[in-house]
């Protein structure tokens, strides 16, 4: 289960420069990362930045969300929305417990037939 994390805890949502994927059209416009929960994320553009994106076709936007999902997923730079630093981590689900017990305590000593007690150890 992918989910996002800071050095203080788990966060809903965090943000990247597009500069990162796209360096001069993307320049300053931010992409938000959101933790939908049970490990699903959502990348997308912030509202304030829809009108100047949309000059770019609808699969030029999708592509480079894509990208961004990807260097967020490899580790690349994340912050909050004050700042701190941020990333995506795997959490591993929590262990079952074994379903196997023991039947009897094990047995201190091997029980040996009279005739064979000179095998034993001393």
């Amino acid at each position: 289960m992918k989910r996002l994390v800071t050095e203080t805890g788990a966060v809903t949502t965090a943000q990247m420069d597009g500069y990162i994927i796209e360096e001069r059209l993307l320049d300053r416009i931010m992409i938000q990362i959101s933790d939908k929960g049970g490990g699903h994320l959502e990348v997308s553009f912030q509202e304030g930045d829809l009108r100047y994106l949309s000059q770019f076709s609808a699969a030029q936007q999708a592509q480079w969300l894509d990208e961004a999902m990807l260097h967020a997923e490899a580790g690349g730079a994340l912050e909050t929305l004050d700042g701190e630093p941020a990333w995506i981590t795997d959490t591993a689900p929590a262990p079952q417990k074994p379903c196997i017990k023991a039947m009897r305590p094990a047995r201190q000593g091997i029980e040996l037939p009279p005739e064979l007690e000179f095998l034993r150890r001393t």
